[in-house]
């Protein structure tokens, strides 16, 4: 799926969850911030995320490649779903992976301490 379908229907959840709250957005430009700039509250935060994962057929948020409080502005929501629906690691998304595969060998270690 190419940049432009993603940020569309990204913008057309948004205005779907704006018009059920009665909310005016003004321009969407990639740096407002949905809970800021948008007025969302922690509810509409989570019907726009029910939303864009039926649009696009994702969870990122329960598959663990995101967390909720990763996504602050619209330019986040666009590049996380442009990850999760094409398939792109980023740099960022290979360092999570080394620092949770670290934690976990910390883990690991912790606990031959105490059984050993």
């Amino acid at each position: 799926m190419v940049w432009a379908d993603i940020e569309k229907s990204v913008h057309s959840c948004i205005h779907q969850v704006a018009a059920d709250q009665g909310i005016s957005l003004g321009e969407l430009t990639p740096s407002k911030r949905v809970v800021d700039d948008l007025g969302f509250s922690s509810l509409d935060v989570a019907t726009l995320t029910a939303l864009l994962e039926s649009a696009f057929k994702v969870d990122p948020f329960g598959t663990g490649q995101a967390t909720i409080t990763e996504i602050r502005t619209l330019q986040d929501i666009c590049d996380l779903y442009n990850r999760c629906v094409n398939g792109i690691e980023t740099l960022g998304n290979k360092k999570s992976e080394d620092i949770n595969d670290a934690e976990e060998a910390r883990l690991q270690k912790r606990l031959q301490k105490r059984v050993g």
